[in-house]
């Protein structure tokens, strides 16, 4: 793209970015018993452990929409969108509807880098940014300057400073989903996932918090021009306003499709400059809800529902992920729509609204993914892959050809949709295709083609519910096992013939935090995979180990390889795969390799991208593995961050 080129068609020419194991499964039906094999181990074991591999071609290569906008803000003269699926913040020129210039692109941790960032605003008398890089648990902030912007400088936005981690104390965040500025106070409010906005300076120096106890899964935030605070407290589906102090003033919306209800979650808040009107995004219901406030002493003191702001039916005008919005000072609106991959622009007044502009979406192309995790091959050759962005599984010949795909973006419980999947599993003999449907907390059947068979869980705790899940395999006895990331455990399922709900059969291991944690204790699993004898290998991904349970339900922790020399401990594993020949493979993506060992943990071999032969891509000379899956000598392995599906050839 030219800096200058005109949003509308940057967008038509596409990305820029680059126990005991219990009872079986049923004989017949749609859950037949499965054969005593476990799913990818295609090949008898040979006389030897498999060599390390070398690098073969690309199976799949980038397929990223024109943006994924989460949320915008604006100055007079530029309305500043977080394209999250593409990691970067785009400055739209409001006159012109170009994108004059941007910052980030690269998925990452370091300073001005950022994860799946949900929230952003902007501080006019400064000129700072500050964004909510929610995975990271911080707040960023950018420095920004029109001038330079105009001319397509990439000095235009420059990295200043950051404040936060992980944690519950002040200052720190269990995801930070929002973010907004009091321009009048000179403070930031940041909300905190764990049910709390946390008041600051704009230095991040911590102030107070409030919101403890009444907060379900708050989302986005907004300041309004007398400072108080609305707040999205999307479960409870009300939009809370508290005073600057943390006083709650009231609450508005319900669950519901009807007037001044909230058909799911709603997310993003803006308030008109004057402070008369405030716009609720109704996500679920693909609209925007507009609210006429009043005021006494000072503070709000009711919402009454105003007018709605329809999607269109179809075209350019169609709501479809409705996310954060902003209001400007000459009465524009406008919307980002995450699964739309489009912008939404619409003046208002007291009484409606108006659409100005459209621009034009595009969707991101199959073949092509956006940070892969899962991969799986099927009896039949083909190869599943958990297009995660993407909201999708993706299918392919081993050649290429053939691609095709499945799922959208929908609500929980919603028949085809997949929300951020992290791993499936192919059903042997059915080659149903089970997606461990994480931001559900569900689990979602599908057909091999696609076609949706059966969902189950829910969020919680009890047995058979979710918390995340992540990863996902069959058993050689054709049960069904999980890994509930979120609860620190593993669950297995039995599935019978007619079932519409798999039915709850053990749990294994409970929450425990560190290397040195007893064995069974885990923290945040997310890579599985089951041995033809069943015993489960689970990648213990923030405790920095791989471990193993024995059909007998004796554990066994590896953090290190053993071997001659010096050995690198695993940091941050996400996939385990055990291979035909039974060693173990594990994607070690915070050391950038694949690493095998045998059962007892001797290291086979530790591969990194430059040993493996593999290219490296303009941005990025390290690999990001999350999963390899095997047909033979032929290993495929999902690069997530450079978005690719690599073919490797191993002996």
């Amino acid at each position: 793209m030219s800096a200058g080129q005109p949003l509308a068609r940057r967008l038509r020419l596409g990305s820029l970015i680059g126990g005991v194991i219990g009872a079986t499964a049923a004989t017949s039906g749609l859950f037949p018993a499965l054969p005593v094999q476990a799913a990818d181990a295609l090949t008898a074991a040979g006389t030897g452990p498999l060599a390390a591999p070398t690098y073969s071609s690309t199976l799949v290569g980038p397929g990223q929409a024109s943006m994924y906008p989460v949320d915008v803000t604006n100055d007079s003269q530029y309305y500043f969108v977080l394209d999250a699926g593409n990691y970067r913040i785009l400055a739209v020129n409001r006159s012109s509807d170009a994108v004059d210039c941007q910052i980030g692109g690269l998925q990452g941790s370091g300073p001005g880098q950022m994860g799946d960032a949900r929230a952003l605003d902007y501080d006019t008398s400064n000129n700072e940014l500050f964004l909510a890089d929610t995975p990271n648990n911080r707040i960023e902030v950018f420095s920004f300057s029109a001038s330079a912007c105009a001319t397509h400088s990439t000095s235009a936005f420059g990295f200043l400073s950051q404040f936060g981690s992980k944690g519950a104390g002040n200052e720190q965040f269990s995801q930070a989903y929002g973010v907004a500025i009091d321009p009048v106070n000179n403070w930031v409010y940041a909300v905190d996932g764990a049910g709390r906005v946390e008041k600051s300076t704009l230095s991040g120096a911590f102030i107070s918090s409030f919101g403890q106890g009444s907060l379900n899964q708050p989302r986005q935030v907004a300041v309004a021009p007398n400072s108080d605070v609305f707040v999205m407290n999307a479960r409870n589906h009300t939009c809370d306003v508290y005073s600057s102090a943390g006083t709650l003033l009231l609450q508005f919306g319900s669950l519901g499709k009807g007037n001044g209800q909230f058909t799911d979650d709603p997310r993003g808040v803006a308030i008109s400059v004057d402070g008369n009107l405030a716009f609720v995004t109704d996500s679920g219901g693909k609209r925007i809800e507009a609210f006429t406030l009043t005021q006494a002493g000072g503070h709000y003191s009711g919402a009454a529902f105003a007018y709605t702001i329809p999607s269109a039916a179809s075209g350019s005008g169609q709501f479809v992920g409705p996310r954060g919005l902003t209001t400007t000072s000459d009465n524009h609106l406008l919307l980002t729509d995450e699964w739309g991959f489009n912008l939404h622009e619409m003046t208002f007044t007291a009484t409606g609204a108006t659409p100005t502009v459209n621009t034009t979406p595009v969707a991101p192309p199959v073949p092509g993914v956006n940070s892969p995790r899962g991969v799986h091959v099927a009896a039949n050759g083909q190869i599943y892959i958990s297009d995660y962005w993407n909201q999708r599984v993706e299918y392919v010949n081993p050649d290429g050809s053939g691609a095709q795909s499945f799922g959208f973006r929908g609500n929980v419980s919603q028949s085809g949709a997949i929300n951020f999947a992290w791993d499936a599993a192919i059903q042997p003999v059915t080659g149903n295709i089970f997606v461990a449907n994480r931001e559900n907390n569900q689990v979602a059947a599908f057909s091999p083609t696609g076609a949706p068979l059966i969902i189950f869980g829910k969020n919680g705790t009890a047995n058979g519910q979710f918390s995340f899940p992540q990863g996902i395999t069959f058993a050689p006895d054709g049960t069904l096992l999980v890994d509930d990331s979120g609860n620190d455990r593993i669950q297995r399922f039995s599935l019978n013939a007619g079932d519409t709900v798999a039915t709850w059969m053990a749990t294994y291991g409970q929450k425990g935090t560190g290397s040195t944690a007893p064995p069974g204790d885990l923290n945040n699993p997310t890579g599985i995979s089951v041995a033809a004898d069943g015993t489960i290998w689970v990648a213990d991904t923030l405790n920095n180990r791989i471990q193993s349970m024995s059909p007998s339900g004796v554990w066994k922790v590896i953090t290190k390889p053993t071997g001659t020399g010096t050995q690198t401990a695993f940091k941050v594993p996400w996939g385990i795969t055990v291979a035909p020949d039974g060693s173990i493979w594990v994607s070690d993506i915070g050391n950038n390799r694949i690493v095998s060992v045998s059962t007892t943990g001797t290291l086979n071999f530790s591969a990194t991208e430059a040993s493996m032969g593999i290219p490296a891509v303009p941005a990025d000379s390290v690999i990001y593995p999350y999963e390899v899956a095997f047909n033979g000598n032929t290993v495929y392995v999902t690069d997530i961050w450079n978005n690719r599906v690599l073919v490797l050839t191993t002996h």
